[in-house]
């Protein structure tokens, strides 16, 4: 989730500034023992590139460990080794929403995965050999016969949908990282904190960096850091930039750049306090679990153990694939049942015209006591996308996980969220709105849910608001979270 819009104040204005303190969410119980490896003697290297085997010899450092000791073109500078043993997964942070609770310990086998997202020019290729054409709502950065855009090879795929980004690692040789994989890879495993010997709380780091709150400089996306939300850049940086910003294992680009499909279904209560140990996450479900933030979401959203989901959709999403050693173990959970939100949405003066109405729902635990609104930095729970229909109200359906409350938003985009140099989130530029009677509770079919629009708050005008990505909850002044909280752009 991301934080609030530039207006909020006061403890909302905190958090936009502040790094992730994830002291609160450390407990006795989670301090179980790290399995010592074997020495790292006398290993291997089979294809003779000067890297010996990981496999042979899992105590190796990330730099130093071959993921495929048969194929020289694969070394460290591609991907890196994640050795096995535990990690403290989740938050319990001020930062955290509910399904990103309770921190538990969970025991990975070890894998590689790739140093850096892929790269546009590798995306194009593969979907010209397979005879595919994308079906993402907002591909960028390929043209129409699919070669990559001039200047953009080096830029990372983005508008990839998840079955995309599971056949492409698949063709690959590889799978794309469990959810629990790509959490490791971004926080670092047990060995790596004060006492290797265990875990221990120094094990709870917020960012793939560590302790520091994000800047320009470690992570693309928009920087929070001065209050007011302001893009790094305007679009995706190379996937080989950023060093500052490499994870524990040298992986870049971990948080920002683009949005990282992993392999688990989506599902808001999969953790749990009991340890877990090679989590592939629910058999069922239809949506899908998305990781690291992206070069349009807040500074909130780069922290290592954020969770968003396709079912808010947007085109910021790319690939990062995995090479694991052994197959993940499902996670028991009861199948998430959907319900289904009909309602319409209104305005008052002008129409309902522009390039995209955004109808949102945000788990209604999420909501902040104090202030009646979102809490700062919660992702939401399911969002739709409609083509205003340039009259004066226009209906909605919204499908939400059955059996939650949830406070139901909508945001007006009036156009100028299509750009992408200069870009500046539009998502609410032509009004904001909260159903009324929220929070709505979804036991089933909910009708005649009501939204009515209010025009932007004073500054945000045709640019609208800091963009939408990930959860930017947290509405003007605390009122609502009307500010387009939603999905990447």
């Amino acid at each position: 989730g991301g934080p609030a819009g530039p207006s909020a104040s006061g403890s909302a204005h905190a958090l936009l500034l502040d790094a992730e303190d994830l002291r609160s969410s450390w407990q006795p119980d989670l301090a179980v023992a790290v399995p010592e490896l074997p020495p790292a003697t006398d290993c291997p290297d089979a294809d003779g590139d000067g890297f010996p085997s990981a496999l042979a010899c899992p105590a190796l450092p990330p730099d130093r460990a071959d993921c495929d000791d048969d194929d020289p073109a694969v070394t460290p500078a591609t991907e890196r080794w994640v050795r096995p043993g535990p990690f403290l997964m989740g938050s319990a942070s001020s930062h955290a929403g509910q399904d990103e609770q309770p921190v538990h310990v969970v025991t990975l086998s070890g894998y590689c995965l790739d140093r850096s997202e892929v790269t546009v020019a590798a995306w194009a290729a593969w979907m010209r050999a397979a005879g595919r054409t994308p079906q993402g709502p907002d591909v960028r950065s390929i043209t129409d016969t699919l070669e990559p855009e001039a200047g953009r090879e080096r830029m990372p795929a983005e508008g990839v949908t998840w079955q995309e980004a599971r056949d492409f690692c698949a063709a690959m040789g590889k799978a794309l990282p469990t959810e629990a994989q790509w959490e490791k890879a971004a926080r670092g495993g047990c060995d790596l904190g004060q006492d290797p010997a265990a875990c221990d709380p120094d094990d709870l780091r917020p960012y793939p960096w560590g302790g520091a709150r994000p800047t320009c400089a470690l992570a693309n996306h928009q920087d929070t850091s001065s209050g007011m939300p302001r893009l790094c850049v305007s679009d995706t940086l190379p996937v080989d930039t950023l060093p500052a910003g490499a994870g524990p294992y040298g992986h870049l680009h971990l948080a920002g750049n683009v949005w990282e499909y992993v392999a688990d279904v989506y599902h808001p209560q999969v953790y749990t306090q009991a340890p877990r140990t090679d989590p592939g996450g629910p058999v069922d479900g239809s949506f899908h679990v998305m990781r690291g933030g992206s070069w349009n979401t807040f500074s909130t959203n780069m922290r290592a153990a954020n969770r968003f989901h396709d079912l808010v959709m947007g085109s910021a999403s790319g690939i990062r694939c995995a090479r694991p050693t052994v197959a993940p173990t499902p996670d028991t959970v009861a199948p998430l049942a959907m319900a289904t939100l009909r309602g319409t949405v209104s305005i008052d003066n002008g129409s309902l015209s522009g390039r995209a109405l955004y109808v949102t729902a945000f788990d209604a635990a999420d909501v902040d006591p104090r202030t009646g609104g979102m809490a700062f930095g919660r992702s939401p729970m399911a969002e739709t996308r409609l083509v205003p229909g340039g009259g004066r109200s226009q209906d909605f359906e919204l499908q939400v996980p059955q059996g939650r409350s949830y406070f139901v938003t909508a945001a007006l985009d009036a156009g100028t969220g299509a750009r992408k140099d200069d870009y500046v989130s539009a998502s609410g530029s032509g009004g904001f709105g909260e159903a009324e009677g929220n929070p709505i509770t979804a036991d089933g079919a909910v009708d005649g849910i009501r939204i009515r629009l209010r025009p932007p708050p004073q500054g945000l005008g045709p640019a609208g608001p800091p963009p939408g990505p990930a959860g930017a909850a947290g509405p003007p002044d605390g009122a609502s979270s009307g500010g387009r909280p939603g999905a990447p752009r």
